[in-house]
């Protein structure tokens, strides 16, 4: 079996984003080892707890939490590229936490320890 390390550049509105995560389910059901997810570029808004979605469509938020609950994978939040698109982990009253606890802030860096731990690197 193979380590894998994903990384979501899309964001929750992308359907590239519904492949990642199933993507990442089959992965483990498959018997491979899932390193960690690292969301970059846009994909970065799949965090936003604060993003309102149809009730005819898959809430990827909920999705992406059951899964880091459900596995125990690790989803590594690009600080940078999320302080561009308006997440912030302040509790300052100018601004409001609005990052989702499932994910865990992270950065450039911890692309470059997932990447170097698995034997295969997917990018969505």
């Amino acid at each position: 079996m193979s380590s894998f390390a994903l990384v979501v550049t899309t964001s929750p509105i992308d359907n590239k984003t519904n492949t990642a995560l199933a993507f990442a389910e089959q992965l483990l059901a498959d018997g491979h080892i899932l390193k960690g997810i690292f969301f970059y570029q846009d994909g970065v808004l799949n965090a936003n707890k604060y993003v309102q979605t149809p009730s005819d469509e898959l809430n990827l938020l909920t999705a992406w939490a059951e899964f880091n609950k459900k596995t125990s994978t690790p989803l590594h939040l690009c600080y940078t590229a999320g302080e561009r698109r308006g997440l912030t982990d302040s509790d300052d009253d100018q601004f409001n936490h609005n990052i989702h606890p499932a994910f865990t802030i992270s950065g450039l860096g911890e692309l470059v320890v997932l990447t170097c731990a698995a034997s295969k690197v997917v990018q969505l």
